[in-house]
């Protein structure tokens, strides 16, 4: 889609115009929200901060309601510890036992919020009596003083006995049966007994006792006690949970060894270990009672403070729990943030509205401008489209009638339209000019690029003859190099077989000689031989005797009788060994005439192969001069080889160079056959662009 300018001018405008607008409306709801978020996130720490100052003014007023009737018990306790003391050390007072009773009945009357008082004596402690008082009001079956009195329902005192003052069985929260004894006795110091399940009137109370010890001389002798009852405990943490944001908050109270002693949403964890809570809060409390300093938190959801308090005989404090659920205190907040939610959306609605009617107002004032505005333009693109689409007629001016912008333009134009008219009259005979020109050069290309041909077909045959020829010499040159190669093998094989003929010949000579050593050792044993025969002839001789003298003396012994038996014996047996050397000689003379047979033929073997020998030591001889006759050739014929095949390779270089010549040249004239068609070419386009311009030209009325 094709858009007039005082279109394009109109829509750009009414963008910028809707741009500015929508810009100026998103800063403005930016800042709004910049300030809606800066309020709210300052509205939510200002009530955080006072939301923990509340609660931790709150928590330290709660550990104040708790912590005054438990240090008004644990003083009771010790002024009771103190005036039994006195009562002790009174010899004047008879009935100090039941002075004591008195005592405790009426601290309970002048106390509503106790729940017991007693004391207790060490054995004999007291008056030095015991056995006296055995099964006595307050006393034991022993007449060991342990009263203990207590409110009964009828808002009566009832005394009892304490029940297991040295049970040291740990329950569990750790506390000791009879903690509220034994923690002043081993401290000999106040002692508040974290809270624990006890018997009164048959029912197991759970209560916090506060125990002061009674020291005599500095001996300690027994306990003055106040119970509190942890349901009282339990109506303070309930008061004060009731306090906290009509009812939606939590409190607990923890003791120092961790034991819940009141919960206002759960009183059935009263007397628990604190783990029976989540780990990160457990952690959290312990932490606070070691370190004596106030907590706030703020995890799940919820505010936390945690505020300890101390009370005299314990190291690690008490610690009172106060929650709120966050939506609870930013429940403001949450207004005030969902009214600026509104008047957010409200300002938006009303800025779009208004940035709307704006830009449509600001894109009419626009588009009357323009249309003003374009006027002029319009009379001079239709004066340009009657000389580009008409028949060019450049004696047309336009009438300026106004003295801005659009006047100088239309001025200019005529002026431009003048020059060109002028132009147009000198560019008309230039152009004829120009086509009679072009058919010329055209003309003279073509002869250029008929004669360059010819050129080119004419190198290209020089070209391949050169080749051919070049071709010719690598191949004499290689088949030089062949032969070369060959010779040069035929050189090394003729002087290995020199090698091995002269080898050869040394070798036979070699064995001609041993040939020569063995016929001479051959000789020798055939001497050695016959001698050791005439030496056998001798021994078969000596044999031969013995036997005769042997047979002799067996007869000479015959005839003596029994004198020469021995003798015979010995006899025999010379004539028995002479007939074993006689039968011996007879066998090695046969292996004799064997040996001297064998020696005689290897002898005459030994002669034939000698002269055998000496006949092929000629012949090698002969065959090693031969070879050296064919080396010398060889050589000869080499040194003609190489001869060859370098002259060869000269030849086939200088072919070569003349083909790379060659065909530079041939590429050269190839090139201007191609400038010579191209200069054709360009002189057709010359020639069509004349007729063009000539056509142009002409269509204009000048």
């Amino acid at each position: 889609m094709h858009l007039s300018i005082q279109q394009r001018f109109s829509l750009w405008a009414g963008l910028s115009l809707l741009t500015v607008v929508l810009v100026t409306a998103l800063v403005g709801v930016w800042q709004f929200s910049s300030i809606k978020k800066s309020l709210s996130e300052h509205s939510r720490e200002v009530t955080e901060q006072q939301a923990q100052d509340y609660l931790q003014v709150l928590a330290q007023d709660t550990s104040a309601q708790l912590r005054m009737p438990l240090e008004r018990a644990l003083n009771t306790a010790q002024a009771n510890a103190a005036v039994m003391q006195a009562v002790v050390n009174d010899s004047e007072i008879d009935d100090k036992r039941s002075l004591a009773v008195r005592m405790l009945e009426q601290t309970l009357a002048l106390n509503t919020d106790f729940l017991g008082a007693y004391v207790a004596f060490e054995p004999n402690a007291i008056d030095g009596s015991d056995f006296l008082f055995r099964e006595t009001l307050g006393s034991d079956s022993r007449g060991r003083f342990l009263p203990y009195v207590v409110r009964s329902e009828s808002d009566t005192f009832v005394v009892e006995n304490l029940e297991g003052l040295e049970d040291a069985t740990v329950d569990d929260n750790g506390v000791r049966a009879g903690e509220y004894y034994l923690c002043s006795k081993d401290s000999s110091g106040s002692c508040v007994i974290d809270p624990y399940l006890y018997p009164i009137d048959g029912e197991q109370v759970l209560l916090t006792s506060l125990v002061a010890p009674v020291i005599n001389a500095g001996r300690f002798i027994g306990i003055s006690g106040i119970d509190i009852s942890a349901a009282f405990l339990q109506s303070v943490i309930t008061d004060v949970a009731a306090s906290l944001y009509q009812g939606a908050g939590q409190t607990l109270l923890v003791s120092p060894r961790g034991v819940i002693a009141g919960h206002s949403q759960q009183p059935e964890m009263i007397g628990q270990n604190l783990s029976v809570l989540d780990n990160s809060l457990r952690e959290a409390l312990l932490a606070v009672g070691k370190s004596g300093q106030s907590q706030i938190l703020q995890q799940q959801d919820q505010f936390i403070v945690l505020s300890p308090f101390t009370m005299p005989g314990n190291q690690q404090g008490w610690v009172t729990y106060l929650a709120v659920p966050e939506a609870q205190v930013l429940a403001a907040v949450a207004e005030q943030e969902q009214f600026l939610e509104s008047a957010q959306r409200n300002f938006i609605v009303s800025t779009s509205v208004l940035g709307l009617l704006l830009a449509l107002i600001g894109v009419g004032i626009v588009w009357l401008v323009a249309r003003s505005s374009i006027q002029p333009l319009s009379k001079m693109t239709t004066l340009v489209a009657s000389i580009a689409e008409g028949e060019g007629d450049l004696t047309q001016q336009l009438d300026i009638q106004r003295q801005d912008e659009t006047g100088k333009l239309s001025g200019f134009l005529n002026i431009f339209i003048g020059k060109l008219r002028k132009l147009i009259q000198q560019l008309i005979p230039l152009g004829e000019n120009v086509s009679e020109l072009s058919a010329e050069g055209r003309q003279i290309s073509e002869q250029t690029r008929s004669q360059m041909v010819q050129q080119q077909q004419l190198l290209e045959e020089m070209v391949s003859a050169v080749t051919e020829m070049a071709a010719s010499a690598q191949q004499i040159a290689g088949n030089a190099d062949r032969t070369s190669q060959f010779v040069s093998k035929a050189n090394d094989s003729s002087q290995s077989g020199a090698g091995l003929v002269k080898r050869t010949s040394e070798s036979i000579h070699s064995v001609s000689s041993s040939v020569q050593e063995s016929e001479s050792a051959m000789l020798e044993l055939e001497k050695n031989s016959e001698a050791i025969v005439s030496i056998l002839s001798v021994i078969q001789g000596i044999a031969e005797q013995t036997n005769l003298l042997a047979l002799n003396a067996a007869i000479e012994a015959a005839r003596a009788g029994e004198k020469g038996r021995g003798f015979a014996v010995v006899a025999d047996e010379v004539r028995a060994l002479a007939s074993r050397t006689q039968d011996a000689t007879v066998d090695i003379h046969e292996k004799l005439s064997v040996l001297q047979q064998g020696s005689r033929q290897a002898s005459a073997a030994m002669h034939q192969s000698g002269q055998q020998v000496t006949e092929t030591v000629d012949l090698a001889r002969a065959a090693e001069s031969a070879l050296q006759d064919i080396q010398q050739a060889i050589k000869e014929v080499t040194e003609m080889t190489f001869q060859i095949a370098s002259a060869t390779e000269e030849q086939s270089a200088v072919c070569e160079d003349v083909s790379k010549n060659l065909t530079k040249i041939s590429q050269l004239v190839g090139h201007t056959t191609e400038g010579a068609l191209q200069l054709s070419r360009v002189g057709n386009e010359l020639d069509d662009a004349a007729n063009t311009l000539k056509q142009q030209l002409g269509s204009f009325k000048v």
